[in-house]
């Protein structure tokens, strides 16, 4: 809260048949005004600085990645065995290795995509599998995760106008 000064009162007429009562209110008057002022301009500087922060933020959403990775990985044997031994699996390929944005990451979203640009093969998919995902129908999957926990998962194909993704959900 700033004092008043005799520069707040310059537009204040004084009338002689004022008591100390009217001045004390004038005194009050002069005051709010000011407070209000004050803090239209506060608001308007924040709703400024707010409106600002959230335009930076919305243009870096998508331009900040969550992590980072190295050029082109291995499949981890650990990941290979498990894969093979518990899950019955073979012919283990590496399908995507894809840097993660906030947006892949967003509760509100629950998804993943995986655009086709960024597939390494499309041949990890079988006949039936690529037929069903034309289909529009889901496919039950298995995601293990670097901890050998193995979570279930819906794999599904979205077309877009000019560009075809697969979608990964949590069942």
């Amino acid at each position: 809260m700033e004092l008043l000064t005799s520069e707040d009162f310059k537009n204040t007429r004084i009338q002689p048949e004022w008591t100390a009562m009217d001045y004390l209110l004038e005194v009050v008057r002069v005051d709010q005004e000011k407070m209000q002022e004050q803090t239209f301009m506060n608001k308007k500087k924040n709703g400024r600085l707010k409106r600002k922060l959230q335009i930076q933020e919305e243009n870096n959403k998508n331009k900040r990645p969550i992590t980072s990775y190295p050029p082109k990985p291995l499949t981890p044997e650990g990941l290979k065995q498990h894969i093979v031994e518990n899950m019955g699996g073979s012919n283990c390929v590496l399908v995507i290795q894809k840097q993660l944005f906030l947006s892949d990451v967003n509760p509100q979203a629950s998804r993943l995509l995986i655009p086709f640009s960024q597939v390494e093969s499309h041949e990890f998919l079988n006949e039936s599998e690529v037929e069903r995902l034309k289909n529009k129908k889901a496919i039950k999957a298995c995601l293990v995760e670097p901890s050998m926990e193995e979570t279930e998962i819906n794999f599904k194909m979205w077309d877009m106008r000019k560009k075809s993704m697969y979608v990964v959900t949590i069942s």
